[in-house]
């Protein structure tokens, strides 16, 4: 463990639309009430994780904030992956969907205490084509939305929303196929999640399966969108209609799209379309503070 009376506080300015100053302002507070020495840090989008790697060895903190949303959070984790570290996270993206797994609220001052506490998972992340995934990430429908989400100008739920509807009316289903130890699948998909969590920044439950720290993730496949099997994953069912939808909790996956290549994001960040991607599970990533 670094020094134990340093804080490194990593903000995202542009995510979501929660103001940073408040951020600030309450980190402050709580590292001074707690007699930490803090250090801020915001990223710019340029050499953000070799400078964050750079300055949690030269302060040497016990623990490093994140306030942004499930990209920021990813960043920060591979800048101290393999250093004895604990992660806080303070919601601050457009859906934090990591934050709503972990049962945190918007408020900053729950967030905070959350951060500071003694309650600590030793969570699991997944290696997909060499970059890091720690909460959910897909191919096919969902990430075409943040594509499209990406590129508007409206933020929040309702840009989500306005989204949604012209994602519909944009994507087509791609021919996967699925390589794990134990089984080949060969299948039309509107989407493949490889899912670390349970759910979405919305709130929606996709895997009900999930479990941050068993050294496990899910592969969630949907060959189409039904409403009966849609209320299964809201009401946590996994008995699904396999014809429909089907979930595999696996250590290595590849999946393969056959005949087009299919838009790939990866916890919220688009990474343009693929036609491979390769999962594999990594225990025990990071030490990140949970209620």
């Amino acid at each position: 463990m670094f020094s134990e009376r340093k804080v490194l506080l990593v903000v995202n300015p542009i995510s979501g639309d929660v103001n940073k100053d408040v951020i600030f302002e309450k980190a402050i507070e709580k590292t001074e009430a707690e007699g930490y020495e803090l250090r801020m840090y915001s990223t710019t989008g340029e050499h953000d994780l070799e400078q964050i790697r750079d300055m949690v060895h030269e302060i040497k903190p016990e623990r490093v904030l994140v306030a942004g949303g499930d990209g920021t959070i990813s960043l920060v984790a591979q800048a101290v992956y393999g250093v004895d570290i604990i992660m806080g996270i303070i919601p601050a993206g457009s859906a934090n969907g990591l934050s709503v797994d972990f049962g945190l609220s918007g408020a900053i001052d729950q967030a905070m205490e959350v951060a500071f506490g003694s309650n600590i998972m030793h969570m699991d992340a997944v290696s997909i084509n060499g970059d890091i995934s720690l909460h959910l990430s897909d191919l096919g429908l969902n990430a075409l939305l943040v594509k499209n989400y990406e590129n508007s100008e409206t933020r929040g739920k309702l840009g989500y929303a306005r989204e949604m509807l012209k994602t519909l009316s944009e994507h087509e289903n791609f021919l996967a196929k699925i390589t794990t130890p134990d089984e080949v699948i060969e299948t039309d998909a509107l989407i493949v999640i490889i899912a670390n969590a349970q759910k979405y920044g919305t709130g929606v439950t996709i895997n009900p399966m999930g479990d941050m720290s068993d050294g496990l993730f899910e592969l969630v496949i949907a060959k189409k969108l039904d409403f009966i099997e849609t209320a299964k994953i809201l009401a946590g069912n996994t008995d699904f209609n396999p014809e429909i939808m089907k979930v595999i909790s696996v250590k290595h996956a590849i999946i393969e799209c056959l005949d087009k290549e299919a838009h790939f994001q990866i916890d919220g960040e688009y990474k343009g379309t693929v036609n491979r991607a390769e999962a594999k599970i990594i225990e025990k990533y990071i030490k990140v503070a949970i209620l």
